[in-house]
């Protein structure tokens, strides 16, 4: 028995000694998880950084043009990045806020870019106009060009916030529409682009 107890000594360092490089190998990988996050996190901050940092750079001199008289726009509130729109009169009326949508809402578009639209909705939720600032989707760039884009927002004008608003081409259009419902007419190879415009002006606007 006294004979067998060294071999028993042996053996246990052996066991130690696995134990420790299993555990030091987990630690290891824990590690380089831990790492990789770390590493993702901060090339995530990076991209989304230069997005947040953009800000709307209308001035009430450069927005004017968008609401000819009998309209005219007010000063920029100092709060908020919003203009009130008047109407021309003995007693000037407030009638609608404009505003840009990257002060708003920044939803990246198909480069990563997010598009900038000028939105200008009533008290009551009617959109009184909607127009493209900026934008960097390819098929309205180097593509179809800006015409179907521009003939896209314009369909906004006069709806109502209050509307479910869904994109359909003219041969779905057979569908049954309900009274609070707004069909768009969507724009051929750029579903997602629109989607992201229609989203735009959404959750910018309510």
């Amino acid at each position: 028995m006294l004979k067998s107890q060294p071999g028993l000594d042996q053996r246990q360092p052996a066991r130690r000694h696995g134990q420790k490089s299993l555990w030091a190998r987990n630690l290891g990988s824990s590690l380089d998880r831990v790492c990789g996050l770390v590493l993702l996190l901060s090339v995530a901050l990076m991209i989304i950084a230069p997005i947040s940092a953009i800000a709307g750079e209308l001035t009430r001199e450069t927005l004017a043009p968008y609401f000819p008289s009998p309209f005219y726009v007010g000063e920029k509130d100092l709060e908020i990045p919003v203009w009130v729109i008047f109407k021309e009169g003995p007693v000037p009326k407030p009638v609608g806020y404009a505003f840009e949508s990257i002060d708003f809402a920044q939803i990246p578009g198909f480069t990563g870019t997010p598009m900038n639209l000028l939105v200008a909705v009533d008290p009551e939720g009617q959109l009184l106009n909607v127009r493209v600032l900026s934008q960097h989707e390819p098929v309205f760039v180097s593509g179809l060009g800006e015409g179907p884009l521009n003939d896209f927002v314009d369909q906004y004008k006069g709806k109502s916030l209050l509307q479910n608003f869904r994109m359909s081409s003219l041969i779905n259009r057979k569908g049954r529409v309900s009274e609070n419902e707004v069909v768009l007419d969507g724009v051929s190879k750029a579903t997602i682009s629109v989607r992201i415009i229609n989203q735009t002006v959404i959750s910018t606007a309510l």
